[in-house]
């Protein structure tokens, strides 16, 4: 036994030496939590457990700030139109699950007169828009209109039928489409996932009501 406590002893020193030699943060806390590991090994072999707790701490407080520059560094990598999807939209503020949506979302800029879709294409693309306008027309009369932070498409990926309307851009726009059976299928295994969706589509369909509600009760 004292041959394991030993070795742990020494393990623990040297990747306390190798964490302060680490020439990036998240390599010193890697270091950092497997000196703690090793140190909480040998603490309970020597029965010095209330040094094995301080060490349990010590492995704590690495691992929550692993997890820190884990999503710095994915949150850094995204565009700020994502970081407001995912925040303020979507509310899904697991880097996994923002990392997997970004696979299936690809952005482009559209011009002012681009037809994003038209009333009875099938399978309609799901789309955000980030920034920019749009004009929802149904039977070639304006019923509505799109601003930034809004979703298209969303009635057709509910009910699985074709476009109810044609959208065309009245403001050069920032947006992102997704794949629509890649998403379907994503948010299938993950409930968390489909949720989130379903609510955020929800409360724009609600909003776009409201929206065509108004227009339709004003005095002609």
């Amino acid at each position: 036994m004292g041959g394991i406590a030993d070795i742990l002893a020494y393990g623990a020193a040297v990747l306390a030496v190798v964490s302060m030699a680490a020439t990036s943060i998240r390599r010193m806390r890697y270091a950092l939590l497997a000196t703690g590991l090793a140190a909480i090994g040998f603490f309970i072999l020597a029965d010095r457990y209330v040094w094995a707790f301080m060490a349990l701490i010590f492995v704590a407080v690495n691992a929550v700030q692993i997890s820190i520059l884990r999503r710095r560094a994915v949150r850094g990598a995204m565009l700020e139109e994502e970081v407001s999807l995912f925040d303020r939209l979507l509310r899904i503020d697991d880097p996994t699950r923002q990392q997997h949506l970004r696979d299936l979302m690809t952005w482009k800029d559209v011009s002012e007169g681009q037809v994003l879709m038209t009333q009875g294409q099938p399978d309609p693309p799901l789309i955000y828009v980030a920034r920019g306008a749009a004009r929802v027309e149904v039977d070639g009369l304006v019923v509505g209109t799109i601003g930034a932070e809004e979703f298209l498409g969303e009635m057709s990926l509910v009910s699985g039928h074709t476009a109810s309307a044609t959208v065309t851009i009245t403001e050069n726009a920032r947006i992102a489409a997704f794949d629509r059976d890649a998403l379907a299928h994503y948010a299938r295994a993950v409930p968390e996932v489909d949720t989130a969706i379903t609510h955020a589509l929800n409360r724009g369909l609600a909003a776009k009501v409201r929206r065509m509600n108004a227009v339709a009760s004003r005095p002609s």
